[in-house]
C-alpha cells in the first residue's frame, strides 16, 4: 500500500499537470494536451493544512474535469465538515458538524451558503449542541449582513448586528440573559455612537466618534450620574468632572497653549486657573507628558465671570520655581472686571516687587489715579493667594479613543 506521502505527491503532481493544461487552453493553444495522457489520475486529493487552522485533514473529490466537487474536513477537535463546489470550482456551501456522539445522530454545528463569487456569505446559521438556534445571518440586496444570536437553549436573544457590505459594523446590540440591555452601538453617516449599561439599566459609558470630534462620558456605577465628560475636538478638549451627587467639581479646557481650570464649590464656580504648557510641540508631536506652569489665577462669580485676576511671570525658565507675580486686575464696584467702571491694576517687577498701581474707569479705560513705588525704598509684595494656586488632581482625557470593537460574521 502506498504511503500517505506518496498519495499526496501523486495528487499534487496531477493538479499541477492539470493546471498547466488549463493555462495552455486559455492561451489559445490546441486544447488540453494532457487529455488521455494519464488516464488513471486519481479523482481526489488530500491536504494537510497548517495546525493553526484547526484542521487535521481535508480530502477533496474532483470531477472528471478535475474541478473540486466536494471536500470532507476533519478538525483536530473531532468535529467534521463538508464543502460543496459549483461546476466552475467556486465554493457553494459549507457545513460543520459537532464531534460524533455514539448512539446519537450527527448534529450540525454551523452551515453557510456562499455567493457565486465563492467567497461572499449569503446566509449562515449556527446551532447549539442540542440543536437549538444559536445564530442566523442573512445578506440583504444592498450587501448589508444581518446577524442575530441567542443564548444556549435558543430562547433568549443575545446579540443583534448589522454589517455593511465591506464588513464594518453599522449596528450592534447586546442583551443579557434576563433581557436587559448591556450595549448598543450605531454607525450613522460616519458618526459612531456607543452606550454601555449596568445591570440595573443605568448608563456606564457613552462614546461618540466622528472625523473631527469625540465625546466620551464615564458614569458612576449604578447611578446614571456622569463622573467624567470629555469632549475632544481638533483644537480643544473640554473636560467636566462631577461628584457622586452630580455637582460639577471642576471644568478644564485643554488647548495647544495650556489648560484652563475652573474650580467649583457646591456646584458653583469659585475660582479659575490657567496653566501654560511649556513643551507644546514635544507633547503634541512626540507624545511626551505635558509640562505645565501656573500662569494666572482668578476669583469668579457664579456665572464664571472674573472679578479679580493675578498673572504670574511665565516661560520655560520658571519651570519648577515658585510663581512670581507680574500684574493683576481687580474690580472695585462688584461687577465683573470686563464690565466694571472702577478697576485697580497693579504691576510688579521681575523680582515680584510692586512697581505701580493704577485706577481706571474700565479694565482698559482712562486712568483715574496712579501710584509709583520707587524700588530703592524697599520691596512691596502682594500676598500670594495660595488657596487659589494649588494643583487640583484630575483624570486626564485619553490621548486617543480606541476604535469600536469590530463585529464580523
Amino acid at each position: 500500500m502506498k504511503s500517505l506521502r506518496s498519495v499526496v505527491i501523486v495528487a499534487a503532481s496531477a493538479l499541477l499537470i492539470a493546471g498547466i493544461g488549463a493555462v495552455t487552453m486559455f492561451a489559445g493553444g490546441p486544447g488540453d494536451l494532457t487529455t488521455g495522457a494519464f488516464p488513471h489520475r486519481i479523482q481526489s486529493s488530500i491536504a494537510l493544512p497548517e495546525s493553526k487552522q484547526g484542521i487535521d485533514q481535508r480530502t477533496t473529490t474532483l470531477t472528471g474535469e478535475f474541478v473540486p466537487f466536494n471536500a470532507d474536513i476533519d478538525f483536530k477537535n473531532g468535529e467534521t465538515g463538508e464543502d460543496l463546489f459549483r461546476p466552475n470550482g467556486t465554493m457553494k456551501s459549507r457545513e460543520v458538524y459537532y464531534k460524533q456522539v455514539e448512539g446519537l445522530p450527527r448534529q450540525i454545528k454551523w452551515r453557510a451558503a456562499i455567493g457565486e463569487d465563492g467567497v461572499t456569505y449569503m446566509n449562515d446559521a449556527a446551532f447549539w449542541m442540542d440543536g437549538s438556534r444559536q445564530r442566523v445571518g442573512t445578506r440583504d440586496a444592498d450587501g448589508t449582513y444581518r446577524i442575530q444570536t441567542w443564548f444556549e437553549g435558543g430562547a433568549a436573544e443575545h446579540m443583534s448586528t448589522v454589517l455593511a457590505a465591506d464588513g464594518s459594523a453599522l449596528y450592534h446590540r447586546v442583551l443579557r440573559p434576563d433581557g436587559t440591555l448591556a450595549y448598543i452601538g450605531e454607525n450613522s453617516k460616519g458618526t459612531i455612537e456607543e452606550k454601555v449599561f449596568s445591570d440595573n439599566g443605568q448608563p456606564l459609558k457613552y462614546t461618540q466618534r466622528s472625523l473631527f470630534r469625540t465625546h466620551l462620558i464615564d458614569y458612576y456605577p449604578d447611578t446614571g450620574i456622569a463622573k467624567t465628560d470629555f469632549l475632544m475636538e481638533t483644537y480643544l478638549v473640554t473636560a467636566i468632572y462631577r461628584d457622586e451627587a452630580g455637582n460639577i467639581t471642576q471644568k478644564r479646557e485643554f488647548t495647544f497653549a495650556g489648560m484652563k481650570v475652573v474650580v467649583y464649590e457646591n456646584g458653583v464656580p469659585k475660582y479659575a486657573q490657567f496653566w501654560q504648557r511649556l513643551n507644546p510641540f514635544e507633547a503634541q508631536k512626540q507624545g511626551k507628558p505635558s509640562v505645565f506652569h501656573l500662569n494666572s489665577v482668578a476669583i469668579v462669580d457664579e456665572k464664571g465671570m472674573e472679578h479679580w485676576k493675578l498673572w504670574f511671570q511665565s516661560g520655560t525658565k520658571f519651570e519648577g520655581k515658585p510663581s512670581i507675580p507680574m500684574f493683576s486686575y481687580e474690580s472695585l464696584d462688584g461687577l465683573p472686571t470686563e464690565e466694571s467702571g472702577h478697576v485697580k491694576v497693579s504691576n510688579y517687577t521681575d523680582a515680584g516687587c510692586l512697581r505701580v498701581e493704577t485706577w481706571s474707569d474700565a479694565q482698559f479705560g482712562k486712568p483715574l489715579r496712579r501710584i509709583d513705588y520707587p524700588q530703592d525704598r524697599g520691596c512691596s509684595t502682594v500676598e500670594m493667594p495660595l488657596d487659589l494656586m494649588k494643583e487640583i488632581p484630575f483624570v486626564a482625557p485619553p490621548r486617543t479613543v480606541p476604535d469600536p470593537e469590530p463585529h464580523h460574521p
